[in-house]
This record gives C-alpha cells, sequence and structure tokens, in this order.
C-alpha cells in the first residue's frame, strides 16, 4: 500500500487528519519512487520549463532569467527551459530547486501518486524540494490543502505553528507575518514523513546537511462551502424570486432590503428542507471520486492501429 510508505499507522493519520501534525519514523527506502539520483536526471537531462521547475531562496522566487534559457529553433522554440548548468550555480548560492507536478513528467511518482489517491480516495499530486546545506527554501507559510512531506536525502529542520485560519481555502499574502504558537520543531531524516494539516504555518530549513523530501497533496480539497454554494444555484434555477435583484433604490431603503432577505432566507431554507442527503452523499463521491480513475497505460499501440484496447472510453 503507497499510504504505508508515507505513514507509520493509517489509523493514527486519521485521527489526525485536517487537525494534527504526525511524525513517523523508520518507514524505509524510497528509491523507486523518487530519490537524489531521479531528481539529477529531472533536472539535468528531462529539459523542464517553467513552472514545473521553479527555484526558491530565503522566502522568494528567484527570477526565472536567472535560470531559464530559450531552446529550440523555429516554430519548435521553446521559453523557460531550464538550464542546468545555471541551476546548478544558483544552487551554490543556496536556492532551493522546486519540481513541481511531477505525476505529469516522472512515471515513478505518477503510478505511486496514482495508487495513493486510489487509497485516499482523492486525487493526489506531488512536487519535490532539493535544499544545500545552510539554505532556507519558502519561509513560514501555510497551504489550503493537508500535505504528507517524505525525507529522501539528508536532513531538515521543521518548525510547525498552529494555524492563524482555520482550514483556509487560499493561499496566504506573500510574506505575512505569523505569531501564532509553536507547536513542534523536529528533524526530518531519510525513512520519516511529516503530515501536515491544511492550515498549519510551516518553515524549514537546513543546518549542516543538504535536504531532498518529496510532498504528496491534493488539489484544493472540496468544502461543504462549495456543496452549498451548488444548492443555492440550484434552489435559484427552481424559484424565480432567487433571482430578483434588490428593490427599487435599495441603498437608501434598508428595512425593504431586510423584508426581503427574510423572505428570501425562508424560501431558501425551505429548498434546503427538501434536499435527500442521502442522494447529495452519492452525489458529492462520485463527483470527486471520479477524477482518480487510472491513466490509461499500455493503450497507445492498439490506440494507434485502430483496435482501442479493455478499459477504452466511448466515441463521443
Amino acid at each position: 500500500m503507497a499510504l504505508h510508505r508515507l505513514v507509520g499507522d493509517t489509523e493514527d493519520l486519521r485521527r489526525a487528519w485536517e487537525t494534527t501534525p504526525l511524525h513517523s519514523r523508520d518507514l524505509g527506502d524510497f528509491e523507486d519512487v523518487f530519490g537524489l539520483a531521479l531528481a539529477e536526471d529531472l533536472i539535468v537531462n528531462r529539459g523542464l520549463r517553467i513552472p514545473y521547475l521553479r527555484l526558491l531562496h530565503d522566502g522568494g522566487y528567484v527570477p526565472a532569467s536567472r535560470f531559464t534559457h530559450r531552446t529550440g529553433t523555429g516554430a519548435g522554440q521553446a521559453d523557460g527551459v531550464a538550464d542546468p548548468h545555471a541551476v546548478l550555480r544558483e544552487m551554490e548560492r543556496g536556492a532551493t530547486v522546486v519540481l513541481r507536478g511531477l505525476v505529469r513528467y516522472c512515471p515513478e511518482v505518477a503510478a505511486f501518486c496514482e495508487q495513493l489517491s486510489a487509497e485516499l480516495g482523492f486525487p493526489a499530486s506531488a512536487g519535490a524540494y532539493l535544499t544545500p546545506a545552510g539554505s532556507r527554501g519558502a519561509g513560514p507559510h501555510y497551504d489550503p490543502m493537508s500535505v504528507l512531506v517524505r525525507q529522501v536525502h539528508g536532513v531538515k529542520h521543521w518548525r510547525l505553528q498552529a494555524p492563524p485560519v482555520p482550514w483556509p481555502r487560499t493561499l496566504p499574502s506573500p510574506g505575512e507575518h505569523y505569531d501564532t504558537p509553536v507547536i513542534a520543531e523536529l528533524d526530518l531524516r531519510p525513512g520519516d514523513s511529516l503530515y501536515i494539516p491544511r492550515g498549519v504555518v510551516h518553515d524549514a530549513w537546513t543546518t549542516d546537511s543538504e535536504s531532498v523530501h518529496i510532498t504528496f497533496s491534493g488539489d484544493t480539497p472540496p468544502m461543504w462551502a462549495d456543496v452549498l454554494h451548488d444548492l443555492v444555484d440550484e434552489a435559484a434555477a427552481l424559484d424565480p424570486t432567487l433571482r430578483e435583484t434588490f428593490p427599487w433604490r435599495f441603498a437608501t431603503a434598508p428595512s425593504a432590503v431586510a423584508a426581503q432577505a427574510e423572505e428570501r432566507l425562508a424560501t431558501l431554507r425551505a429548498f434546503l428542507d427538501t434536499v435527500d442527503t442521502d442522494a447529495l452523499a452519492t452525489r458529492v463521491v462520485d463527483r470527486h471520486s471520479a477524477r482518480t480513475r487510472p491513466a490509461p497505460r499500455g493503450r497507445l499501440a492498439a490506440t494507434l492501429a485502430g483496435r482501442p484496447g479493455p478499459g477504452a472510453e466511448p466515441p463521443r
């Protein structure tokens, strides 16, 4: 199971989900999924472009012009291609290499994420971070989704702070300062992992050792607010009074606005009382689990020859 390679006990993760950080140790080797050799191959040989390769240094992005160039000729030209020599030069200056969207160009990670998605029930993506010794990458921040960090090389020190916003929906503003209490401080070593719930502020840096870690997360998670927005849209489609505009000269008639608001809220409450929660649950599961279907591997040759193999979608 993929999840067993990221946490020591899945039941501990269930209890910690979206509430409490979880540190797991002695999870074994991870080289078949991601490691230093694969990271070097991606940086040196794969011709990665912005935004799949970015550099961070002391909380900010390194300008792309310092490590990318244009390649190819004529119509085959491509901008924003990483120059491996320039990337390594920036690393010597302390920059962290960020490999984003690994599932799109790294088969080893894509296969692991496919299995992880099936186990978690939502699509999982991955990104990797390579930090030289004595360096800091992103600086303190929080994410609008939970992440699982798997250390694969070297050592990195982490500091976690309580969320300033419970279960945030968006990324924080750049350079934001956080004065929430520190809730954990620890080192991650090869074979360790760290689960960081959505909204927990985290900062990580290296001291005497370099570091390579890979993170796994979903997209911004579906939330009940999104479901409720959909229900309001459904109610408005059925009842024209919910599509009515505000009363005439509403800016000078707050009492008329209040009266209409009371009526519209009553209409919405009556609609919500009719919602079949079992059917709603089925719809939620179908909508979000449908995106975890496996990639169509092994079908290219048959499709190219006009013989779609098992699992092929019907013609549209």
